[in-house]
C-alpha cells in the first residue's frame, strides 16, 4: 500500500468520522425540537380543555357558569404556565444541542488533526525510508 493510499484512507477516514458528527448533532437538535413540540401540544390541549369546561359552564347555571370561569382562568393560566416552561425546555434543549454540536465539532477538528498529523509523520517516515 503506498503512502498516498494511506493518506487517502486518513482522509477518508476523517472526512467519515465528520460526517458521523454532523449527523448526531442533527440528532441531538431533532430531540429538542421533539421535545419542545410535545410540550406545546400538552399545552394547547391544556388550553383546549379549559375552553371546553367554559363552553359547558355557559350552558348550566349562572352560579355554575361563574365557577367555571374561574377554573377556565385556573386551565389558561396553567396552560401559558406549561407553554413558558415548554419554551424554557426547548431553549434549555436547543442550547445543549448547541454546545453538543460545538462539543463534537471540536472532536472532529482534533481527530482529523490527528489523523493529519498521523498522514504526515507517516509520509515523512516513508520519505526517511525511501532515502536511506
Amino acid at each position: 500500500m503506498t503512502t498516498e493510499n494511506k493518506i487517502d484512507q486518513l482522509k477518508d477516514k476523517a472526512s467519515e468520522l465528520g460526517d458521523d458528527l454532523k449527523l448526531k448533532a442533527k440528532e441531538a437538535q431533532l430531540e429538542g425540537e421533539k421535545a419542545l413540540d410535545g410540550a406545546k401540544h400538552k399545552a394547547e390541549e391544556l388550553k383546549l380543555e379549559g375552553e371546553k369546561a367554559l363552553n359547558d359552564a355557559k350552558h348550566e347555571h349562572t352560579e355554575q357558569s361563574n365557577e367555571a370561569k374561574d377554573k377556565f382562568e385556573h386551565l389558561k393560566a396553567e396552560a401559558s404556565h406549561k407553554l413558558d416552561e415548554a419554551k424554557v425546555k426547548a431553549a434549555e434543549l436547543k442550547h445543549e444541542a448547541v454546545e453538543k454540536f460545538d462539543e463534537l465539532k471540536v472532536q472532529a477538528t482534533e481527530k482529523f488533526d490527528e489523523l493529519k498529523k498521523k498522514a504526515s509523520d507517516t509520509l515523512h517516515k516513508f520519505k526517511k525510508d525511501d532515502q536511506a
